[in-house]
């Protein structure tokens, strides 16, 4: 078996028919389709069962008993896998007819642990899907490391469903179980071991955006990212080259984190938003006292890096968008 597409799936009847066309219809016939559904108390397991039954050679298929979470369907779904490589969906994703080939035949042609492609971003609106512009596109690379192109922990994202991993390349790596941002962890194991990593410079994945996605809904558990984020950075310090690459992650480190507290600003529960950026405040006072003068963030624009960079000011920029907010939602009341 050359390719193991191991699709978790939960509440996603919506869409899940689309995605599972693009992976039976795939040009490269070699591969298993793992899907696992995750006690979807909506029509998912009838879809998935459907395709089982029409497309029993090249479909797997697990229920569960109970609701298990991605991070448990991911890591079943790997030991259920039999092919040389494994790739993740989500299953309101689809991909491109081709991704599985030409993914596959990178990795074979240049003897990869792990290749990366481009995606399509797609937001939902009003039932149509609508193409917007992503937050970033992968710069094309030639087969490398991480510790000879640091530059790439800035440039990937850390989602797990551009990708397409040799198995070997998981031994001993697993999802963490009852985390949000649970991939975060393995994609970037996955890079820091790759002997060889590269790129398909070409969109193959179409990644949907929707309102009330798991990755969209803000909430307590946004506190995760500081734990997968503390877990990264002891899986980067075990490997020889973490001093070379460490301002790189310690940029990382910082553009990510202060991603989440601007999105504060979405945070219903006002006091737990200004816990969170305290505590990543000093979560990066800790790991990198001299984070300040980190000379890969302070490229970004000063404006940024004003607001970014300061506790303060952080929080009142998310206020400020309350406030609006409130205004707007009034007025609209008061008009009706």
């Amino acid at each position: 078996m050359k390719v193991s597409v191991i699709v978790p799936v939960y509440n996603t009847e919506k869409y899940l028919r689309c995605c599972l066309d693009s992976l039976v219809n795939q040009t490269l016939d070699d591969i298993e389709i793992i899907i696992i559904d995750d006690k979807s108390p909506d029509n998912s397991a009838l879809i998935i069962d459907e395709y089982k039954k029409k497309y029993d050679n090249k479909i797997k298929v697990i229920h569960n008993k109970t609701n298990k979470g991605i991070g448990y369907n991911r890591n079943i779904g790997i030991k259920k896998s039999s092919g040389k490589y494994i790739m993740f969906i989500d299953s309101d994703d689809y991909l491109d007819r081709s991704a599985c080939e030409k993914l596959y035949s990178k990795a074979e042609n240049e003897q990869l642990d792990l290749v990366l492609c481009n995606f399509h971003k797609m937001l939902e609106k009003d039932d149509e899907l609508e193409e917007i512009t992503p937050d970033f596109v992968i710069p094309y690379f030639e087969k490398t490391t991480l510790d000879k192109n640091p530059n790439l922990l800035l440039e990937v994202n850390l989602a797990p469903w551009n990708k397409l991993y040799k198995k070997e390349l998981l031994d001993g790596v697993s999802f963490p179980e009852n985390l949000k941002y649970e991939d975060a962890i393995v994609v970037m194991k996955a890079m820091a071991r790759a002997k060889k990593m590269g790129i398909v410079d070409e969109k193959l994945n179409y990644y949907l955006v929707r309102s009330k996605s798991e990755t969209t809904v803000m909430d307590k558990r946004v506190f995760d990212i500081l734990k997968v984020t503390n877990m990264i950075i002891e899986e980067l310090k075990n490997h020889s080259y973490y001093n070379k690459i460490e301002k790189y992650v310690a940029a990382w480190c910082i553009r990510n984190l202060f991603r989440y507290t601007l999105q504060q600003k979405n945070q219903k529960d006002k006091k737990l938003a200004s816990r969170f950026i305290d505590e990543v405040f000093e979560f990066l006072d800790s790991n990198f006292p001299c984070w300040k003068n980190n000379e890969i963030w302070k490229k970004r624009s000063f404006l940024k890096r004003v607001i970014e960079g300061n506790k303060t000011l952080t929080k009142i920029y998310c206020k400020a968008f309350w406030l609006k907010s409130q205004k707007l939602i009034f007025n609209y009341k008061t008009k009706d």
